[in-house]
């Protein structure tokens, strides 16, 4: 009953279609009414008390305090009960457990409009192992303030054709899906894109630039589609040459497809700027992360290490690993540290010298 109440008023959820409630709902009305009618003729009753001999012979309570008194009464009463009552609650119950299952079935093909609102909508099929992926970014997001409640949607044809529609691993942590391709409109309204707050759109192949192309198409469409104010969108740049094409579309950030490390691409929604000092790292180019061995360990506070580095613009320490031990990243400033090598972020023009700068930091 809880169900049904909800679904009359919140008729977006009607959608799809109503379960076919209205001819058995018209039959019993109209049974009810001939057997009112009836119950005026055969009983001499009041129009109330037979409506409440209806209410009680259909839902079998049968309080006893009304009944029918001559042959016909008691004929209508039993075909009211027998027409009216088993045959359309059969149907009915018929009907809305055959609607709920098309609604399910919907729901796991990915053919269900979901009516989200302010929910982050993830566009594109990944190659690979899309439920290892998928699964990394939405706990990336999920683990980041401001983003642990916010429903989150694919589109995606990454489960097409399979039977059970989106894995239950995706499923467990609180994922849905709308089955389609990243440019067409149609799949793009039924993921609600138009109320979005957040869109995430993936590259079609990480290995071909063309795919930029059909990324900046598809943020031009989610937001010219808006409602209200644009979305924040995050797309994937195959071609450094397109990242330029792809913010001049309305990207907030484009980030090198990393299929193996979702982070970059919540990094770059939750704090946007912070996917291109990863990509930095990353490559070989511009800046680079260093493991600098030193030739005896150092002992002192961090903080001198950090500040002999950045006085000398040699770079910034970000990590160090005590003699046989683990990388402890980001010390205090006021942390006493053991340190035998140190995790160091150098220019592209002081790489040449990790060598001195492991002599320098041990204090040869």
């Amino acid at each position: 009953m809880l169900t049904a109440f909800r679904l009359v008023w919140r008729r977006k959820r009607w959608r799809h279609g109503r379960p076919r409630l209205r001819y058995p709902l018209a039959w019993l009305a109209a049974m009810v009414a001939l057997f009112v009618a009836a119950m005026a003729v055969f009983e001499d009753l009041a129009p109330d008390e037979s409506l409440w001999l209806a209410v009680v012979t259909l839902t079998t309570v049968g309080y006893g305090d009304v009944t029918p008194k001559t042959v016909p009464g008691r004929a209508a009463t039993v075909l009211l009960l027998l027409l009216g009552g088993v045959f359309v609650v059969a149907k009915v119950a018929s009907d809305w457990f055959e609607w709920r299952e098309e609604v399910r079935a919907r729901k796991r093909s990915g053919s269900w409009g979901w009516g989200m609102d302010g929910h982050v909508l993830v566009v594109g099929t990944p190659e690979g192992d899309a439920v290892r992926f998928f699964r990394g970014l939405v706990r990336q997001l999920r683990g980041t303030p401001g983003y642990r409640e916010v429903p989150m949607l694919l589109l995606t044809r990454a489960f097409a054709g399979r039977p059970d529609g989106l894995p239950q691993a995706l499923c467990d942590e609180g994922l849905v899906h709308v089955e389609g391709a990243p440019t067409d409109e149609d799949a793009l309204r039924l993921a609600d894109a138009p109320r979005a707050a957040a869109v995430i759109v993936l590259a079609e192949r990480p290995e071909d630039a063309v795919s930029d192309a059909i990324s900046a198409d598809v943020v031009a469409r989610v937001r010219a589609m808006a409602d209200g104010a644009p979305p924040t969108v995050v797309t994937e740049c195959v071609d450094d040459r397109n990242r330029a094409r792809l913010l001049a579309a309305g990207a907030a950030a484009a980030v090198r497809p990393l299929r193996t490390y979702p982070e970059m691409l919540a990094r770059a929604l939750v704090a946007p700027g912070a996917e291109r000092l990863l990509e930095d790292l990353f490559s070989s180019e511009g800046n680079e992360l260093f493991r600098v061995v030193l030739p005896k360990p150092w002992r002192g506070p961090w903080s001198k290490v950090a500040a002999v580095l950045a006085e000398r613009g040699l770079g910034t320490a970000i990590a160090y690993s005590p003699p046989g031990g683990e990388a402890r990243l980001n010390p205090a400033g006021t942390e006493d540290v053991e340190a035998g090598a140190i995790y160091v972020i150098l220019r592209e023009d002081r790489k040449a010298e990790v060598e001195a700068l492991a002599r320098m930091v041990a204090g040869d």
